[in-house]
């Protein structure tokens, strides 16, 4: 499967985001979202193997400009934004850069998309009912910001606490 096929997860809340009122920095993320790895795998590159994982993709400040139209300088800009709030991560040399999206399992959970490939596989099988409570209990639950930008400790950490 090439990276033109597929889908992201692209969550409501992010009208909330500050990064959704500049439509440069909205860009460039969801242009991250789009082009980051589903699932790990290996390319060659200066005769050396180097393995991308999910949520990680190999691109450059010149790739980036020509893919979405935001000045370098810009997209320079964003990224170190990106990295101070945490969003990302870059490991930069002089050939390439290898963008690490934080909480990207957060973002991209594939447990709900495999369950429903595993409903949908038989046209023979019976359907899977849902009962309307069950649909509306999963139609209220709402994402906040703090979902997708703090890791599974510091989720842990907030559970606790808001228990005690």
């Amino acid at each position: 499967m090439t990276m033109s096929h597929g889908w992201i997860k692209l969550y409501r809340c992010i009208l909330d985001d500050a990064v959704y009122q500049k439509s440069a920095y909205f860009h460039l993320w969801v242009t991250l979202l789009l082009k980051a790895a589903h699932k790990e795998h290996e390319f060659i590159f200066n005769n050396e193997i180097h393995t991308l994982k999910p949520g990680q993709l190999i691109t450059g400040r010149k790739k980036l400009s020509k893919l979405t139209g935001i000045p370098e300088m810009t997209i320079e800009h964003v990224l170190k934004l990106f990295v101070n709030s945490g969003r990302i991560q870059q490991q930069k040399n002089n050939k390439f850069r290898i963008i690490t999206i934080t909480n990207w399992e957060d973002y991209q959970n594939t447990e709900c998309v495999q369950h429903q490939i595993v409903n949908n596989s038989s046209s023979n099988q019976q359907p899977v009912v849902t009962y309307k409570k069950d649909k509306n209990e999963k139609n209220e639950k709402t994402h906040t910001r703090d979902d997708f930008y703090l890791s599974s400790e510091q989720k842990e950490l907030e559970r606790i606490r808001e228990a005690n």
